[in-house]
């Protein structure tokens, strides 16, 4: 099979999964504080396909989506066959749409509810985080408290940042490797926005343990 074909094939298991999360449910009410944003369906199904066709870390392994939110992500590792999904995050109205979402796609996910800094988890459990955290635009640092809490957690972490923020992450983190630039189309969220939409320059970022 040529590359030209493989490459077709590819992209249109991206759009396919990108149209099966369409369906995914969004906030019913969105927090500033906790810099709530959806991870767009094309994003999502892009990094996720890449985790899995690239570094097999999502079939058979124990994967968690941190900072889960309504479960993009988390139901998106799903249609590759994980061992077990957990989903943290600790608004409660979110983890209900969450609910609601596996409902609808027939996913089996534990959900917990915690913030990070009381979340803990004995090491060697979960093999695999995936996650949006916060950009730490609203409270510095969350990003990186974020990042810090999943590598104590899992071997190897993939996670969504600001390009502004690349060269700062991988001098901080040895071994991490930027898998993928992405333009995150941000809608009008909060009503402070005055843009319908902004787009903002996102690298998704392959972390392990150094």
């Amino acid at each position: 099979m040529s590359n030209k074909v493989l490459k077709y094939l590819s992209l249109m298991r991206i759009k396919n999964l990108k149209i099966a999360l369409s369906s995914v449910k969004k906030f019913t009410k969105v927090s500033y504080k906790l810099e709530q944003y959806m991870t767009p369906p094309e994003l999502a199904a892009l990094a996720i396909y890449t985790i899995h066709t690239e570094y097999n870390d999502i079939e058979d392994k124990v994967v968690m989506d941190l900072c889960c939110g309504t479960g993009m992500l988390a139901i998106g590792c799903s249609f590759f066959s994980p061992a077990c999904l957990i989903g943290v995050d600790i608004d409660k109205e979110a983890l209900e749409v969450f609910k609601n979402n596996l409902r609808e796609f027939e996913v089996e996910c534990d959900l917990i509810r915690s913030d990070l800094n009381n979340f803990e988890v004995e090491p060697g459990i979960v093999h695999t985080i995936v996650m949006n955290p916060p950009f730490g635009t609203k409270i510095k640092h969350q990003d990186v408290n974020a990042l810090d809490k999943a590598l104590k957690i899992a071997k190897v972490v993939y996670s969504m940042h600001k390009k502004s923020t690349r060269d700062f992450l991988l001098k901080k983190y040895p071994g991490s490797k930027v898998i993928a630039q992405m333009k995150y189309d941000l809608p009008r969220t909060y009503d402070f926005h005055k843009s319908k939409n902004k787009v903002i320059d996102v690298d998704f970022i392959r972390f392990t343990k150094s």
